[in-house]
């Protein structure tokens, strides 16, 4: 887990709010920063900033702290990045917690928010082996998540982040 901003603590306080209200009282139930995810493959754990999981966690050999079924994860991007490149052959690999994630079957979405500027990349699973994407920006937006039918405001998600501070 890296150093917070203030910023980045604001958009996790955001996120888990819409993220509380869109899933209480359903199959699916929220967890922030500090719920491991563990990857089987990589025999080892990523800390994402925020996940949903569908239905009762499954945990790795019945280890309360290694969670194996997150169905979205989002990760609050620390720092300004190289933005999408629609013309590239392929989608950018924007973090190795990303490509290792790709491989947990139970994972639909995974979500880039950026702190630096109102930008939220979703990266979704079409089929078993392939991964589209959508992006929204600027405040006016909304970003669409079909697995929960979660409708999340840009102005809510970026509620109080002052775009000045520098990262």
């Amino acid at each position: 887990m890296s150093d917070s901003s203030v910023n980045q603590g604001r958009i996790l306080r955001n996120l888990m709010r819409l993220m509380d209200v869109t899933c209480g009282h359903s199959l699916y139930e929220v967890l922030p920063r500090g719920v491991q995810v563990w990857l089987p493959e990589q025999g080892k754990g990523i800390y994402p900033d925020l996940l949903v999981v569908a239905g009762e966690p499954l945990l790795h050999n019945g280890q309360a702290d290694r969670l194996l079924n997150p169905c979205v994860i989002f990760e609050i991007l620390t720092g300004p990045t190289p933005s999408y490149d629609p013309e590239s052959a392929t989608l950018p690999e924007r973090s190795r917690m990303f490509r290792h994630c790709r491989a947990i079957p139970y994972l639909q979405a995974y979500l880039f928010v950026h702190q630096t500027e109102a930008r939220v990349e979703q990266f979704y699973r079409a089929e078993e082996h392939l991964w589209g994407m959508t992006a929204q920006s600027g405040l006016d937006s909304v970003v669409e998540l079909a697995i929960t039918d979660a409708r999340l405001p840009m102005m809510d998600i970026y509620e109080r982040v002052d775009f000045s501070l520098l990262v």
